[in-house]
């Protein structure tokens, strides 16, 4: 059974006429330290995509706390630039065929808005989740270890700290493609300053921060700012295993790229990326 929760980030939930779900948002920098980073970074976003669709379902009574459930498929799109963070948001209705499936919309304290996050999942109904796991990080760890992984430096993937950039240099090859290591010690606080989880897996906030740091190595280091984009997850990737990230969709003219991510040859999720200089 998932751990119980003792911090909320979203408070004053409101059930709309047109039953939607308004809320509002933490501002709380102690409990949650990812809040120290601008609104639009991909480790806000996903980590919000996280706490507010658990969060409102659990009020309206489409999400059960006590049952295992996986991300399947999140899409979104960042307000302009100089926005603040979210102070409150609308979740909309969901379809009771489809419970798992949210859309919410975030605004600052302007009223502006922020982004507009939507997505799906699914629910584990049918299998013993702990054991399930627990065989697919045994398979795992018969894989030989690595011995030493050479990191990008942090000016080139746009990590702050070099703790906090989790790419290889780029691999030479037919296709462009680099490495990423992501350590049950390296990928959470208090290594890493702003992403939390259960530990358990590599989670989505990490893939969408490796997402954007590739994109900083793929443009010579440029700071880049995150304007939306889309993930879609086929399998768990392993905490203290390589997985390699590839280029599939080069539309840099358009300042979007396409991702794949593969670990021990499966593929593990599809990402796109937009983004802008900042």
């Amino acid at each position: 059974m998932p751990k119980p929760i003792t911090n909320r980030f979203t408070h004053n939930h409101q059930l709309l006429d047109d039953g939607s779900m308004a809320f509002e948002c933490s501002s709380d920098l102690k409990t949650w330290p990812w809040l120290a980073l601008p609104p639009h970074d991909p480790i806000v976003v996903q980590t919000i995509n996280y706490w507010v669709p658990v969060e409102t379902g659990e009020t309206k009574g489409t999400f059960d706390r006590n049952k295992w459930t996986a991300l399947t498929i999140t899409e979104w799109s960042c307000g302009k630039s100089g926005v603040g963070h979210a102070v409150r948001g609308i979740a909309e209705p969901t379809d009771e065929s489809r419970r798992m499936d949210y859309k919410v919309t975030y605004y600052d304290e302007k009223d502006r808005i922020v982004y507009i996050i939507s997505g799906s999942g699914v629910v584990f109904q049918n299998r013993d989740f702990e054991t399930w796991r627990g065989k697919a990080k045994a398979k795992m760890a018969k894989l030989p270890k690595i011995q030493k992984f050479e990191y990008a430096p942090a000016e080139m993937t746009g990590a702050e700290l070099q703790q906090e950039s989790y790419l290889s240099p780029f691999i030479t090859g037919k296709s462009i493609s680099a490495m990423a290591y992501i350590t049950k010690d390296n990928g959470f606080i208090p290594v890493h300053r702003h992403i939390s989880g259960s530990g358990d897996h590599v989670n989505a906030t990490h893939l969408a921060d490796v997402g954007l740091q590739f994109a900083c190595l793929l443009n010579d280091g440029a700071a880049l700012h995150c304007t939306g984009g889309t993930m879609e997850f086929n399998r768990f990737v392993e905490l203290d295993h390589p997985f390699e990230i590839t280029l599939t969709d080069d539309r840099r003219a358009e300042n979007t790229i396409g991702l794949t991510m593969h670990q021990a040859g499966k593929l593990c999720a599809s990402v796109t990326i937009k983004y802008e200089e900042k």
